[in-house]
């Protein structure tokens, strides 16, 4: 599984977190407070748990009582780190989190575009959670990858002795789009200005679209209808520090009902938020080899080898 097309994605996917700014400079901090919470030795469950403290370690680069939400790429680092963590809880797995959209096979992109009649746009797909098929080629060594493209013509896997990952992975999204699963990840720091974004987003995939007003999902033939699984998650600290969530409030209500469920960087309340550590039991399962505890035992010993890209 080290060296298959999923680990790569993972491995660009989060060194790619590195080189923005906001997070590479954010890291010298958290990575104090990440290595504290899993200590020397890491478990499973201390590396799940991290899900419970997300909003902890974010607020440790807070500046003079500041949030981070209100400083300059507040809202980035923290889907960053969202990214970094999901990857972290699936490596060896076939579940990938992606940030950078331009890293995401084109098929998928054209599955989650909305269209609003001739004019087609992203969703505000902050993080993309791509589970790839259970068959061989995504299980299988780079150089085993056996990928034509739409004439019948035979891809180069490698191109110059590099792995050619665009035109492997559109072409492979192609042929087995119907196997693959989607999650999309909404994440924002404040949760009571941008509730309803998500809300609204989930209305439109939900209803795949509405005809009647020309709003319609998906172009090129691909649509989140036909994939395996789909799912439409939001993701907040919340950075608001004074406000008093209940199951009453507006902007829980919002996001009560996404399909892909509203998550924060804490642990558990009822009826108000579950602990994003949560996200993978109830969106992504169908991407774990066994399970996520299992499969991260397996991981663990190689953190500071295969995974040390993470930077633990």
């Amino acid at each position: 599984m080290q060296n298959t097309l999923p680990e790569y994605l993972r491995k660009i996917s989060v060194e790619s977190l590195f080189k923005m700014n906001t997070f590479a400079n954010s890291w010298q901090i958290w990575q104090h407070k990440v290595r504290e919470l899993i200590g020397n030795s890491p478990s499973p469950t201390s590396i799940i748990d991290l899900g419970d403290n997300l909003a902890e370690i974010f607020t440790t680069t807070s500046s003079k009582g500041r949030s981070q939400s209100s400083l300059s790429g507040g809202g980035a680092a923290w889907e960053a780190l969202i990214t970094w963590y999901i990857n972290l809880c699936t490596a060896g797995t076939r579940i990938v989190a992606v940030k950078k959209m331009s890293l995401v096979p084109k098929p998928i992109q054209y599955a989650i575009t909305v269209n609003y009649g001739n004019f087609a746009c992203n969703t505000e797909s902050d993080i993309t959670v791509i589970i790839f098929p259970d068959v061989e080629d995504y299980k299988t060594p780079l150089e085993n990858i056996c990928i034509k493209d739409t004439k019948g013509k035979a891809i180069e896997i490698f191109k110059k002795e590099k792995f050619n990952y665009t035109q492997v992975a559109e072409n492979l999204a192609r042929r087995d789009f119907e196997e693959f699963g989607i999650g999309v990840v909404q994440c924002k720091t404040n949760w009571n200005d941008n509730a309803q974004i998500p809300m609204l987003w989930d209305m439109i995939y939900a209803a795949n679209g509405f005809k009647d007003h020309k709003i319609t999902i998906g172009k090129e033939g691909f649509s989140i209808k036909d994939l395996n699984t789909f799912s439409y998650a939001f993701v907040t600290v919340p950075s608001n520090k004074r406000a008093n969530y209940k199951s009453e409030s507006v902007a829980v209500k919002r996001v009560t009902n996404l399909t892909g469920g509203n998550y924060w960087g804490k642990p558990t309340t009822q009826h108000v938020a579950r602990s994003v550590k949560e996200i993978f039991n109830n969106n992504f399962s169908k991407g774990f080899n066994s399970s996520i505890r299992s499969d991260l035992k397996k991981m663990i010993p190689n953190l500071e080898t295969t995974w040390n890209y993470f930077q633990l």
